[in-house]
Parts: structure tokens; C-alpha cells; sequence
């Protein structure tokens, strides 16, 4: 009798200690993952269409493991298991591409997509994207100032920038892609190529994606602080929270930098003086939620900014912009909808942005003060607006995405002093239809695919546009991978607002008579993988119809016009070594000529402006354990800033930086804190991007990040 009562205590007991497990899976972005196969002690359980689950009897100190094809293998003790497991994207190479395979709805049909993660703790988008590309960034590296993202050959306007799918240029202009915070960021996709088949026009030069965080655990809390050169001082909180169904992210930042860095000045190179009046003070808001039901998934975005900026001008004009300044704000409202039907998704994506600004140059001394080409006081508004509709089926061998989208822009200048000088409101409708449609085979140890896509668009006072695009591919695979790959496409850019209808001042006027640039483009490829090491050769060769250029006219005004024909080329070498597991090193090589091949242009064959003969970019990155160091030096060549080329006065020099970073987690209890520091311009260079806009020497920042984890 008293054997049979230990035997029943012993198994009510452990009964009592026993779990049984509820939980739901999903990917990085919140979505449920289904047939994910979950096992522990010789069971196994699969996941449901919701990504829901359930395990009985069970004991704390079991080992369970998540394992599905795309997604990396996780093993969680039971006694961990929270409301939610994320399984993170498995980054695989797939004939030639590097991609994260959720992400393929959006940006599936280029040759060529890098995958960016990144954890930073503080910072801005053009920071990510200057110590993990070769790509240039035009601008000062430092908070608050403008920074543009150039594929190598072509302009600022030409790269499409885009959150979470959804376009953030204005039409014809570039993106200040600093106004994206780091802390918001969970990778990048850099896309390399001519792209208006997927994104519409602007993209010709290739497009930037950038995804934003969700929540991922229960509730977390982080507190940042960020001090260094120039009286930079940052501070910024994040709050999150997500269960099997809803999840909260939200980020606030206060920035603020003196810029106040020194430079050699044009008229007397044996002394220094300092940038004044550059203060800068930014805030910054972003709030993302979602919610995952039985009807699907939406969520919603908002990214907020309000800023004041001083913008004293080139350094041969200080006295004609002192203590000029830029206010306003900028709010940018996204809303996304999906759900699936057996293997089909379908999606719709809602967008509006607003930007206000009033720029104030009034503070001027005699005899500026009574100029009305400069004493100006006038607001900027744009506003953009736009619905996308669209379906997707994938299958192992068969992709398809198709739909439309529709986009509303306007446009108004108010000068508060000089009224004529004042643009009543333009706008400009597009309305857009696509499709994207890819072919893979595999016959061991071969593969081939072939990828097409095709977009037509509709847009006020401009002809109708047909984009499209083409990319065969070729790869064997054994013990080394080889890649073959190319395509063939055009693409457009449409002119911005300011490029037709600036009135002008004594410096500047725009052109109403300007016709869409356009392009013919094809690149090839060839890639060597061995052991995780690769080496990658490309030629890209585009020809570029009616490019706008801005150039001094008879009248010594700055004015934007068509050249009649432009040639682009690029060779770009790419080595990439991983020799020892914490050791990663990658150099680029990029060669790059842009010429004139207007014939009835007097500077027919001469050099585009401001585009870089070649640029060399390594990163040596060393990650042990919680420690992660980053050393990364740059070599950008010389590049014109006129187009008449006759002497090599307007020739400005090469110049090379180096950059170090590096950080440290310590984890304690529920705690993480990452100490962090970053050096710019170690040799202390002193140069030029843009004449008479001087760059600044050696800088650095300290970043202390403090994280709360339930």
C-alpha cells in the first residue's frame, strides 16, 4: 500500500512540474510561420496556418527545437518559451542573389540584392549604409546635415529610397536618407542595377529598401545616450511589447550638434577657420503597431520629424547666407494589409506624407539685408499621397507579383516678402500597373532562371512611360559555386519640382522646358564562391537620354538642362573573405566614367560633373564573442565640378578616410548595456565633395546604450 501511494505522489508530482506549452512562431516582421516542425524527447508537433502550436507534458529543463527550411534552427529550453517564438530569416544565396527570403514580394527581379542587418544603437541610415557598401554618400557625415545616396556613375536623384516597400522620394529628387534613424532599422537591401520595372521612375541607378523594426519579446526598454565633436548630444528612448497577436514599437530621439568643425579657407590655405552658425536640433517620433487575426495582418507607421537647421552656404558666400535657417516638420503615414488564400498573398499598401519648411534668410548685414534674392522669408509644402494593390503566388519553380498603384504630389512656394516670387501649387498624378514573373530550374548541379518584369505608367503633363526589364542566370554548384548572370532594361526619371519652376535668384533659376531623363541599361556578372569566400566581377554600361545637369549658363546663373545623350560605365571588383570564424574582410574596386556625348554640346566628351573616376572601399570587421570592432578606409578619386575641362583648375583632388568603430554588450540579469564609440576621418583629412563646401577632419561619438528585456 505505501509503494502504491509514492508511486501516485510521485506522478501527481510531476504532473504538477510538467508544462504544457502554448505559444505561436513568427518571422522578424510579426508574420505567422505554418509547418514549422517543432520536436522534444522523441515527439513532434507542427505549426499551424496562425504560426499557433501546442506541446503537453513537458518539463522545464526539455530542449525543444524549431527547424524550417529559409529560417535559422533554433533550440529554446521549455522553461524560456514565451508567448511568441521568432525564428530569424536564414540569409541564403539563390542563383546569384543574396536574399532574405520573405522579402522577395518586394524587390524579387533584380540581378543584384544585398542584405544589410544591423543592430546600431544610434546613428541614421546613411551611416549603416556608409561602413557596410561601397556606395557614395554626398553630404557631411554628421548630424542633421543632408546625405544622399549615389550609385556609382549617376546622381543622387537616380537612387529610389524606399520604407518597407513603400517610395519616399518626391518625384525627380533625391532622399536625405539621414532622416531615417538607425534605432528603427532592422536590414537594408541595396539593389544595384536600373530598377523602374519594380519601382517606377527615379530608380535608374538603383533602390534602396529599407525594413523597420517590429516587436519581438513581451516588453522591452532601451535608453540611449550619444555625445562627441562638434557638441553633438543625443538622446532617444524605445518602448516595445508584442504578444501572439498584437505588437507595439515605439522610438524618440532629441538630436543636437553645434558643426561648428574647422577648414582650410580658398583665399588663405595656411590658416583655419570654423564653420559657424550650423547649429542643428532635431527631434524625431516613430510609432509602429500591428495586428495578426484571422483576417490577416495590418499594421501601421508613422515617422515624424521636427527640426531647425542653420545653413550658412558655401564658404565663398558666407556674408550673403549668414544666420540663414531651415524649420519645419515632416510626417510620413504608412498602412499596410495582407493576407494569404491558400498560395496566394495579397497585399495593399496606403501611404501619405507631408513636409513643411520655412527657410529664413532675413538676418542679413548691409548691403545684403536689402537684396530680394536673398533677404528671402518663404514657406515650402509638398505633400504625396498613394494606394498599391497587388498579389503574389510562389511556388519551387514559379514566382508571380502583379497589381497597380496610384500616386498624388503637389507642390507649393509661398515668399512671405517678395510675393511675385511665390509658386502657386502644381501637382502631378501617376497611375501605374505592373507584373513580375520568375522561372527557376535546377538540374543538379546546374541552375537556371529567368526573371521579367514590366511597368507601365501614366503620369500629368508627361508622356506615358514603359518600363521593363530582363535577367537570365546561370549557376553551377559542387564543392565552389559559379555564377553567370546579366540583364537588360530601361528605366526614367521624371524632373523635380524645384528643376521646372524656380523662379530663380541671383544664383539659380529653374527650367520649365525640361524633358524625363531616360535609359538604356545592361550589366553583366560573373561570381566565384569558394568556403564562403567569393570574388565577383561586374560591367555595367548604361546610355542615358535627355540628363539633367546643372551648369552655369551665359548669364553666370546655375541652371538645370538636358544634355541630349550620356554615356555611363562601370567596372566593379569585388573580394570577400572570411579566413577565420571572427575575422571578415571585403574590399570593392569600382571604375567609373560618365561622359558628354551631346554632339551639338561644345563640352562633347568631357566628363559629367561631379562623378568620381574610381573609388576603393575595405572593411576589415572582427566580432569575438560580445566584442564587435570595425575598421573601414575609403579612397574616392578625383572628380570634376565644371564642365568646361580644359585646365585642371575645376578638378577637384582625391581624397581617402579611415573610419573605426567598435562595440561591447554586457549582459546582466534582465539588462544589456552596449558601450560604443566611433571615429571618423582618422587621418584628419581635410577636402572637398562639392567646391566650396569644405568636409569635416577628424571627429568621433560615444554611444552608451542601456536595454530592459521581459
Amino acid at each position: 500500500m505505501r509503494t502504491k501511494i509514492i508511486v501516485i505522489l510521485l506522478f501527481v508530482t510531476m504532473k504538477l512540474i510538467s508544462l504544457n506549452i502554448t505559444s505561436r512562431i513568427v518571422n522578424v516582421d510579426g508574420e505567422p510561420i505554418k509547418n514549422v516542425i517543432i520536436t522534444v524527447n522523441n515527439k513532434a508537433v507542427i505549426s499551424q496556418e496562425n504560426g499557433n502550436f501546442k506541446i503537453m507534458d513537458v518539463s522545464e529543463e526539455d530542449e525543444i527545437n524549431f527547424h524550417k527550411i529559409t529560417y535559422k534552427d533554433i533550440i529554446l529550453l521549455a522553461g524560456n518559451i514565451k508567448e511568441t517564438v521568432v525564428l530569424k530569416d536564414d540569409i541564403i544565396t539563390i542563383e546569384g542573389l543574396r536574399i532574405i527570403e520573405q522579402r522577395k514580394r518586394e524587390l524579387i527581379g533584380s540581378s543584384e540584392i544585398v542584405v544589410i542587418k544591423t543592430n546600431n544603437n544610434s546613428g541614421s541610415a546613411a551611416d549603416i549604409l556608409r561602413d557596410n557598401t561601397d556606395l557614395q554618400i554626398s553630404g557631411m557625415p554628421l548630424t542633421g546635415e543632408e546625405q544622399k545616396i549615389i550609385f556609382p556613375g549617376y546622381k543622387a536623384r537616380h537612387t529610389l529610397v524606399m520604407l518597407d516597400g513603400i517610395p519616399l522620394n518626391k518625384s525627380g529628387t533625391a532622399f536625405d536618407i539621414s532622416t531615417i534613424p538607425a534605432e528603427i532599422i532592422e536590414s537594408i537591401e541595396v539593389v544595384k542595377g536600373s530598377s523602374s520595372s519594380i519601382g517606377g521612375g527615379g530608380s535608374m541607378g538603383g533602390i534602396i529598401n529599407i525594413n523597420t523594426k517590429r516587436a519581438k519579446d513581451k516588453y522591452v526598454t532601451s535608453f540611449s545616450h550619444t555625445f562627441g565633436s562638434f557638441g553633438l548630444d543625443k538622446h532617444s528612448i524605445t518602448l516595445s511589447a508584442a504578444n501572439s497577436k498584437f505588437q507595439f514599437y515605439t522610438f524618440i530621439r532629441k538630436s543636437f550638434a553645434r558643426n561648428n568643425f574647422e577648414y582650410i579657407p580658398a583665399d588663405d590655405p595656411d590658416t583655419l577657420r570654423t564653420r559657424d552658425y550650423n547649429d542643428k536640433s532635431i527631434y524625431d517620433a516613430n510609432i509602429s503597431i500591428g495586428y495578426s487575426g484571422a483576417f490577416g495582418m495590418i499594421s501601421y507607421k508613422l515617422l515624424f520629424q521636427d527640426f531647425f537647421k542653420k545653413l550658412p552656404g558655401n564658404i565663398e558666400s558666407l556674408e550673403e547666407y549668414k544666420n540663414s535657417r531651415l524649420s519645419g516638420q515632416s510626417q510620413k503615414h504608412i498602412v499596410n494589409y495582407s493576407t494569404k488564400l491558400d498560395d496566394y498573398k495579397f497585399k495593399t499598401d496606403l501611404h501619405y506624407s507631408l513636409d513643411e519648411a520655412l527657410y529664413d534668410n532675413t538676418r542679413l548685414d548691409f548691403p545684403w539685408s536689402g537684396n530680394m534674392f536673398l533677404a528671402t522669408l518663404a514657406k515650402n509644402r509638398q505633400l504625396s499621397r498613394g494606394i498599391k494593390v497587388y498579389t503574389e503566388f510562389v511556388s519551387d519553380i514559379f514566382y508571380i507579383d502583379w497589381g497597380g498603384d496610384y500616386r498624388y504630389e503637389n507642390f507649393k512656394y509661398t515668399d512671405l516678402n517678395y510675393p511675385t516670387q511665390s509658386i502657386e501649387k502644381v501637382f502631378r498624378e501617376n497611375y501605374a500597373v505592373f507584373g513580375k514573373t520568375k522561372l527557376l530550374k535546377k538540374h543538379f548541379p546546374y541552375s537556371t532562371s529567368l526573371v521579367g518584369s514590366v511597368r507601365w505608367d501614366n503620369t500629368t503633363d508627361f508622356k506615358d512611360h514603359t518600363s521593363w526589364k530582363l535577367e537570365p542566370e546561370f549557376s553551377y554548384e559542387n564543392y565552389l559555386k559559379i555564377y553567370f548572370s546579366g540583364n537588360v532594361a530601361n528605366g526614367y526619371t521624371l524632373p523635380s519640382y524645384y528643376s521646372l519652376f524656380w523662379k530663380g535668384d541671383s544664383h539659380v533659376s529653374g527650367n520649365p522646358d525640361l524633358k524625363p531623363e531616360s535609359s538604356l541599361s545592361w550589366q553583366i556578372f560573373s561570381k566565384l564562391e569558394i568556403w564562403n569566400n567569393s570574388f565577383k566581377v561586374t560591367y555595367r554600361y548604361d546610355y542615358i537620354d535627355d540628363l539633367i545637369i546643372w551648369d552655369i549658363n551665359s548669364f553666370g546663373k546655375w541652371m538645370p538642362r538636358n544634355l541630349s545623350s550620356a554615356e555611363v560605365e562601370n567596372w566593379d571588383f569585388e573580394l570577400d573573405l572570411h579566413p577565420l570564424e571572427f575575422l571578415d574582410f571585403k574590399t570593392n574596386f569600382t571604375r567609373s566614367t560618365a561622359i558628354n556625348k551631346s554632339k551639338d554640346n561644345p563640352n562633347y566628351g568631357n566628363k559629367i560633373i561631379y562623378t568620381p573616376d574610381y573609388s576603393l572601399d575595405t572593411t576589415l570587421r572582427i566580432k569575438v564573442q560580445k566584442f564587435q570592432g570595425i575598421i573601414n578606409y575609403k579612397l574616392t578619386g578625383e572628380q570634376w565640378s565644371n564642365s568646361f575641362q580644359a585646365t585642371n583648375e575645376h578638378q577637384l583632388p582625391a581624397y581617402d578616410l579611415l573610419n573605426a568603430s567598435s562595440q561591447y554588450s554586457i549582459e546582466w540579469k534582465d539588462f544589456k548595456f552596449t558601450p560604443a564609440i566611433r571615429i571618423n576621418n582618422i587621418f584628419n583629412k581635410l577636402y572637398e565633395i562639392y567646391v566650396h563646401i569644405p568636409q569635416p577632419g577628424l571627429n568621433w561619438e560615444m554611444n552608451l546604450g542601456i536595454e530592459y528585456k521581459i
